[in-house]
């Protein structure tokens, strides 16, 4: 027994642990693994437009997933973003959370982003143009998820701000959620399911607390309180919380390739310091689906004809 214990402990020193590692087929839990239809996502947006408009707050939280604005604020408005899914970005542009971070192969690569329109604000002083510049964009999703983000980055050249809300200089991103048609209709069902548990778990509570509060009976009124712990552990097993903080049910701007962005996302910033950077939420970010402006062609009538020159037909005005 000793001699085959030795030789097993002999055999796995023997074997380096690269070459367990690069064993065929193996799937290790640990190592984060793309949706390897993220490249295509990605691809499919070429020349898509969105129209961004962003609140950005002296005080943001987050409350069940939805930014909370409030304090003094800074709207900016019409700024409209064209996606280039078709070119990388080959420039110098602000690094990305996914393309440029640990996990390079959740994302699509740094894609082209063209600002189109300049986002606008109003101060005391009238109106101003909110300058961004060197713009970038990506998907990122992992295996299995049932959703992903689109991210965009910008640098800012100069503070934007109004009162105490601004966008600092440097580093600024929004993010928004990204859906397939089959995740965000199987998330919906899901959600739904849940709800209707934890509706049903917190009727039960509400009747053996009910109970409970006019049982003069010590065993009765034990066995209620068995009861009302229950229907609270059924309902924090229901799993409605997840899907609270989950936007299914707001605005979705239709995609290509079948997918739905949620209109609402984030606004948020890097600030560096020595031991990496934090990430600053500055705001919330709301999307609707840009459309390409055409030019008007103005219909001249007879009477708005000016000659110039007399033909014989018609005099000098």
């Amino acid at each position: 027994m000793k001699v085959a214990t030795a030789s097993i402990l002999l055999a796995l020193q023997a074997a380096s642990c690269d070459g367990f590692l690069s064993l065929p087929g193996l799937q290790l839990p640990f190592l984060n693994q793309a949706n390897t239809l993220v490249a295509g996502y990605a691809e499919a947006q070429e020349s898509a437009l969105l129209k961004i408009h962003l609140d950005i707050g002296q005080d943001v939280k987050v409350n069940r997933g939805t930014p909370i604005v409030s304090g003094n604020r800074l709207g900016v408005d019409g700024l409209v973003l064209e996606l280039r899914g078709n070119e990388d970005a080959n420039y110098k542009h602000p690094n990305l959370p996914g393309a440029n971070g640990p996990n390079p192969q959740l994302s699509s690569g740094a894609k082209t982003l063209e600002l189109l329109e300049e986002g606008k604000f109003v101060d005391l002083s009238g109106t101003k143009s909110c300058h961004f510049d060197h713009g970038a964009w990506e998907i990122i999703w992992r295996r299995n998820a049932n959703a992903g983000a689109l991210i965009c980055g910008f640098d800012v050249p100069e503070e934007v701000a109004r009162n105490d809300a601004a966008i600092p200089k440097g580093r600024v991103y929004m993010t928004f959620p990204v859906w397939t048609d089959e995740s965000l209709k199987h998330l919906r069902e899901r959600k739904v399911i849940a709800e209707g548990k934890a509706a049903e778990a917190l009727d039960r509570l509400k009747e053996a607390s009910a109970k409970m509060a006019t049982e003069t009976n010590l065993l009765s009124k034990a066995l209620l309180f068995r009861e009302a712990a229950k229907a609270h552990e059924d309902i924090d097993y229901s799993g409605h919380r997840n899907y609270q903080a989950m936007p299914l049910d707001r605005d979705m701007i239709s995609l290509k390739n079948g997918l739905h962005l949620c209109s609402l996302g984030t606004v948020w910033t890097k600030k560096d310091h020595f031991f990496g950077a934090d990430h600053v939420l500055l705001g919330s970010a709301t999307a609707t689906a840009g459309d390409r402006k055409v030019p008007e062609k103005k219909v001249v009538s007879e009477r708005e004809l000016k000659p110039v020159a007399f033909d014989g037909l018609r005099p000098f005005e």
